[in-house]
């Protein structure tokens, strides 16, 4: 059978078909497929870089090169950077502008038959000061075995003769699948290693071997003391080198993952016949193998049950070998915020992936028609990175984008009236209403309001391009007015509809007759597919205090994602523009649509991550009072609050961009 499968694939009849890929990988699901995956694991077979389906308003991408042989597990340096296992023996590293670097991080001898080969890869937690990376390898020989070993980095190479071994486990049988090879650093700083059974099912519940297993060994491959000795339903306890056992009774456990910011863990288990699991990682447990596969049946007190499972078959909801997860905690927001704390995984057959929410131990899909995962990680970004036995490849949910900008100030005369900037980015003209409101803010409490303002439309040389009191003054702008749904509640307030090229404008609020009292200035999108965006607002007025403090309003939206914005409060270095009364020590807060506050500043160097961040995007204030805060947003509204610190009083502006 194997030498008839060689000889085919050499005949090219099925090297374009997806499903002769998927199905080539169906040896981590058992011993019916030994001859399917040998050939694919052994060079017969072909892997192309395919665009997946995936859930609408996200969109994936390639995310380096192909790899040159068949990738097995990937991981995230804290840097940014991300490591690709090859089975043959090689890391590959990917940098962090999306190039596979030309040299390798390593190159190791392995035995790479079967399902053997390089595993897996973690970094230490304090990989910042010491540069520590560790490998899951097979190490060849008669008989061959598994190994964690540690290397040392330097830069984008191991340093040579780092290689520290940490774990040297069980000898291996003839048989070459069910090697596991996850590693993974957890909360409490060990590093927890999955371990499959060696296609012998009774390895599982043995405390004799560290077959079919978690494992639970310090960074330096010593055993904690507070491993747990004794499991459920096996007799006798663990000794030696056996004490690193940390739960028991699985078959093949290829993925597991932490949850980021909580000790919780779960275990993907690659069942034989009927079941693939999701397994909740607790210390101490028996997950049943090989007496139970899927949910115990009947129910066993000695098993813990898994949490979530699918049937063996090729739809959307079936498969036959579980492959990566990833809980989406990202430390940068990206996709939409109803994603946060599910957990995602894929099967390796029927080439999709979905999404399970833990609280309710639900799934559905999110992506198909995917050429053989083997692997999730959220990555730096907030992105979902799918690793293919082919390459990477990066699904994003689509960025959102401004809709409504908004700044609600005090207006006096002079330099003291309200001034609204925002720019017109991309390549297309812009459809914006601009809108002056002052009388109609008395019915959200506010009693000294403008009582009749006038609006101004400029563009970035100061030449005045429209002008407007009453909104209904032109019979012709007050129709494009109503159409929009935008127009202004009082007959008194301003509005301009106008379409503008890219650039940069300015729109002026004054009062009539010299007039004075709180306004408001608005610029809304009325073209949000056009391919061009308001990439940034300012709001420029005299700070005072209580009720007459700057407000800027923003909302995010027309898409799913994310989008990363700077939010600054400029006041000193205002004075360079001739202004003498200036806001000394502006502070900033940013709120969401629920007035909850997500963040705050003094002076902009204060958080020297967000420091880092604002300096990158060129956006540092020039001022060290000055203040600034980075954040990724998903769509909804949001509010900044400019105020003098210590109550201070002087002309302040707020700045809102919106980052590519």
């Amino acid at each position: 059978m194997r030498a008839r499968l060689r000889k085919f694939s050499k005949s090219g009849s099925v090297k374009n078909s997806r499903r002769s890929n998927s199905q080539n990988l169906l040896r981590l699901c058992g011993w019916r497929c030994v001859s399917l995956v040998a050939w694919l694991f052994l060079g017969g077979g072909f892997f192309s870089l395919k665009a997946a389906t995936v859930l609408a308003g996200f969109t994936e991408s390639q995310w380096g090169s192909a790899m040159p042989s068949a990738a097995t597990a990937m991981a995230f340096a804290p840097d940014g950077r991300l490591f690709v296992c090859l089975q043959s023996g090689q890391v590959r590293v990917i940098n962090k502008d999306g190039v596979l670097l030309a040299n390798p991080f390593v190159r190791l001898s392995v035995d790479s038959n079967g399902e053997r080969g390089l595993l897996g890869v973690a970094f230490d937690p304090n990989f910042a000061s010491n540069r520590y990376v560790y490998l899951y390898y097979t190490v060849p020989g008669s008989p061959a075995h598994n190994r964690i070993s540690r290397f040392t980095a330097n830069g984008n190479v191991a340093a040579a003769n780092s290689e520290f071994v940490l774990v040297d486990l069980d000898n291996l049988s003839n048989a070459t699948n069910h090697n596991g090879g996850a590693i993974h650093f957890g909360p409490d700083g060990k590093l927890y290693a999955g371990v499959g059974e060696n296609a012998n099912g009774t390895n599982a519940q043995s405390l004799s071997n560290r077959l079919g297993k978690i494992l639970r060994i310090n960074s330096n491959g010593t055993i904690p003391s507070d491993n747990p000795r004794s499991f459920p339903g096996i007799a006798g306890s663990t000794s030696g080198a056996n004490r690193a056992i940390w739960a028991v009774g699985l078959r093949n456990p290829f993925t597991f993952a932490f949850q980021p910011g909580t000790a919780r863990l779960f275990i993907n288990d690659v069942g034989a016949s009927t079941w693939e699991e999701v397994n909740d990682g607790v210390a101490g447990s028996n997950y049943g193998w090989p007496v139970a596969e899927g949910p115990a049946s009947p129910p066993n007190p000695n098993f813990r049950d898994p949490i979530f499972y699918y049937r063996h078959g090729s739809s959307t909801t079936t498969g036959c070998a579980i492959v990566g997860g990833a809980f989406y905690n990202p430390s940068v927001l990206q996709f939409p915020s109803r994603f946060v704390g599910k957990y995602f995984f894929a099967d390796l057959c029927s080439g999709w992936i979905r999404v399970l929410d833990p609280v309710n131990n639900a799934a559905r899909n999110f992506a198909s028609e995917i050429s053989s995962p083997v692997d999730l990680q959220v990555g730096p970004d907030g992105a979902l990175y799918d690793l293919t036995r082919s390459g990477v490849f990066r699904i994003q949910a689509t960025p959102s984008q401004a809709m409504n900008i908004s700044t609600r100030a005090r207006v006096e005369t002079g330099d003291n009236v309200l001034i609204g900037g925002f720019i017109v980015t991309g390549s297309a003209a812009k459809e914006v209403i601009v809108r002056a409101i002052g009388p109609s803010l008395s019915q959200h409490g506010l009693s000294d309001v403008l009582a009749d303002p006038t609006l101004e439309l400029h563009d970035r040389n100061g030449a005045l391009l429209r002008s407007n009191d009453n909104w209904q003054d032109d019979p012709s702008q007050a129709s494009q007015i109503r159409a929009s749904g935008l127009a202004p509640s009082s007959d008194l307030e301003s509005a301009i509809i106008a379409t503008l090229q890219p650039g940069n404008y300015t729109a002026i609020v004054r009062g009539k007759n010299s007039r004075q009292g709180i306004a408001l200035a608005e610029v809304y999108d009325l073209d949000p597919a056009a391919d061009s965006q308001l990439g940034n607002i300012s709001g420029r007025s005299f700070v005072q205090t209580s009720d007459d403090v700057m407000i800027g309003g923003f909302i995010i939206g027309n898409n799913v994602g994310a989008t990363k914005v700077i939010v600054r409060a400029i006041g000193p270095s205002l004075s360079q523009y001739g202004l003498s009364t200036v806001l000394g020590n502006p502070t900033l807060e940013l709120h969401d649509g629920n007035g909850a506050l997500l963040e705050s500043n003094d002076n902009w160097r204060d958080d020297p991550d967000q420091a880092a961040r604002i300096s990158a995007a060129n956006l540092a204030p020039s001022n060290p009072l000055e203040s600034a805060i980075w954040a990724s947003l998903a769509p909804g509204t949001y509010t900044v609050i400019v105020r003098g610190k210590n109550n201070g009083v002087g002309i302040g502006l707020a700045e809102i961009y919106s980052l590519p």
